[in-house]
């Protein structure tokens, strides 16, 4: 699967005053792509257009071929695109395995009802079994975002759009996630593209995509 940006152009109040201009990007699969630039330059708003969650005033997203606008972004959003927010946006009222068995069912994954793999994924993860049976408001704000990443990992999208993944958690959490997407990357031959400002956390990255200045430079990491 290929993920395609052609002639991506965008603004917010005036044209003279482009965020971006003709911007060509181009996403594989089995590839782990890190996002980084400074605060404000526009790195979030690219990845929502790449989810799905926004459209950009120009230009076109395409998956092999054909476009999200064509696929139907709503279609596209549920079949094609996991996003993992800053926010969690977990059910406070339900469990974490119910969180994520809410997840997989909404997408119709082929991982609902296999809970061996659900609970030794979050395990990986550091939410023990025991955890997985508690209300999520009960766990802190780094273990309620974890819990939120594996929600993402689990269903069948192609595609990971992660922004600031790692933002609630320490150093050895953080390094435990982007594991996570090396291995969805390279094991499981997902497109896993992540927005962070932690630039060892972005070297990691097979390729990363630096923006500078409205433009965006890549650097094949391998």
């Amino acid at each position: 699967m290929t993920l395609k940006i052609r002639k991506l152009s965008h603004w917010y109040a005036s044209e003279d005053q482009k965020l971006y201009e003709d911007v060509d990007l181009t996403f594989e699969a089995g590839k782990f792509y890190s996002i980084v630039g400074e605060s404000g330059s526009g790195k979030t708003t690219l990845l929502s257009f790449l989810a799905g969650l926004d459209v950009p005033r120009q230009g076109d997203i395409t998956v092999d071929g054909v476009s999200i606008y064509q696929i139907g972004l709503t279609k596209y959003r549920q079949k094609y695109v996991s996003t993992i927010y800053q926010a969690y946006n977990l059910l406070n009222t339900m469990t974490v395995y119910q969180n994520i068995e809410t997840a997989l069912a909404i997408t119709k994954s082929s991982h609902l009802g296999d809970k061996k793999y659900i609970l030794s994924t979050l395990e990986r993860v550091g939410i023990s079994r025991e955890q997985a049976k508690l209300p999520v408001r009960k766990l802190s704000g780094g273990e309620q975002q974890r819990v939120a990443i594996v929600r993402a990992l689990l269903v069948d999208a192609r595609i990971v759009a992660a922004d600031e993944p790692t933002g609630n958690l320490d150093h050895t959490n953080s390094q435990l996630i982007v594991d996570l997407f090396k291995e969805l990357a390279s094991e499981h031959g997902k497109t896993v593209i992540m927005i962070t400002h932690d630039q060892q956390l972005a070297g990691q990255a097979d390729i990363q995509i630096k923006l500078k200045q409205n433009h965006f430079v890549v650097d094949n990491q391998v």
